[in-house]
């Protein structure tokens, strides 16, 4: 019987054991002689289909059973047309796992499911780390920023206060100069306008006393 080929990868990204991968694996138990771990695996597979096509179920203890199952003619019905069709007799192989293997697999799946919790467990854990070591540097930075814009809020509020005092004082300065200034003007030209009065009042009488000359 001719080599049997290797089988391609079922779907991308599953781990899959191929032929020449079991057979490099048994190489190293054979002390690196690939030739007999070549024959070797191609000598089991060989035995099994041959036992299966005459009938016959290979039965290996704690690792399973391999037997073909038979299906006589039937009737069957075209899913795409509704059709009904005869179909033939069909043998189909089969495997059903042994107590060993089952007993394997649910150990490394226990496993494999205890670390992934554990990595869960893990990754959960950074951020509340990063959290806890977050949370007092914001609380210092928004004390901090508080404080900074009550300084800058009492600052300002004192400045604009001592501005507007400084402000008010000079108005007022100057609205009591320009008063002041105002009163002098006016009490000066009463004066100016007193004098005057009283100078022409004083000609008046005097002119008026006196008698003309006769000639």
């Amino acid at each position: 019987m001719p080599p049997r080929a290797e089988s391609a990868p079922i779907s991308a990204g599953e781990r899959l054991v191929n032929k020449s991968e079991l057979v490099s694996r048994l190489t190293a138990r054979l002390d690196g002689d690939r030739a007999k771990a070549m024959a070797a695996v191609n000598g089991v597979l060989e035995e099994i289909e041959q036992s299966l096509a005459r009938g016959e179920k290979v039965s290996l203890l704690g690792f399973g059973t391999f037997d073909r199952r038979e299906r006589g003619p039937r009737t069957a019905r075209n899913p795409a047309t509704g059709e009904t069709i005869q179909v033939g007799a069909s043998v189909a192989p089969v495997f059903r796992a042994g107590a060993g293997l089952r007993q394997l697999l649910a150990e490394a799946a226990g496993t494999a499911r205890s670390v992934a919790a554990q990595a869960t467990s893990a990754v959960t854990a950074v951020p509340a780390m990063a959290a806890g070591v977050t949370a007092p540097a914001i609380k210092a930075a928004t004390k901090a920023t508080s404080q900074g814009s009550k300084a800058g809020s009492k600052g300002s509020s004192k400045a604009s206060s001592k501005a507007g005092s400084k402000a008010s004082v000079k108005a007022e300065s100057k609205a009591a100069s320009k008063a002041a200034s105002k009163a002098e003007s006016k009490a000066a030209d009463k004066a100016r306008t007193k004098t005057a009065a009283g100078g022409a009042g004083k000609a008046s009488n005097k002119t008026g006393g006196k008698s003309p000359k006769k000639g």
